[in-house]
C-alpha cells in the first residue's frame, strides 16, 4: 500500500499519484479519474472514454479541418464495393 500527502496548491488541497500506480493503470496528464467517497474512503476510478469524431473535432472551427480540391472528389466519389 502506497501513503501520499496532501499538499497545497493555490486553494487547492492536492495528491500525487505514484508512477508505478500510474503506469499499471495507463493514466498520464489529462487523464479522468471519476472521484466519490464510499464509508469514508475516497475512491478514484479511471473514466474510459470513447473516441467520436465529434469529441476529437471539439473546439475546433470548420477551416481548421477544411477539404482541399482532392479531398472534396475523394468524398464525393459513389462506393465501388462493399464499404457502406
Amino acid at each position: 500500500m502506497n501513503t501520499v500527502l496532501i499538499r497545497k496548491s493555490g486553494s487547492a488541497k492536492i495528491i500525487s499519484l505514484p508512477k508505478a500506480i500510474a503506469d499499471m493503470l495507463s493514466l498520464d496528464v489529462g487523464s479522468k479519474l471519476e472521484l466519490s467517497v464510499q464509508n469514508n474512503k475516497i475512491l478514484l476510478s479511471p473514466v474510459s472514454e470513447s473516441l467520436t469524431l465529434e469529441g476529437l473535432l471539439e473546439g475546433t472551427s470548420r477551416k481548421d479541418y477544411a477539404l482541399d480540391e482532392e479531398g472534396q472528389e475523394w468524398m464525393d466519389l459513389k462506393p465501388v464495393g462493399r464499404e457502406v
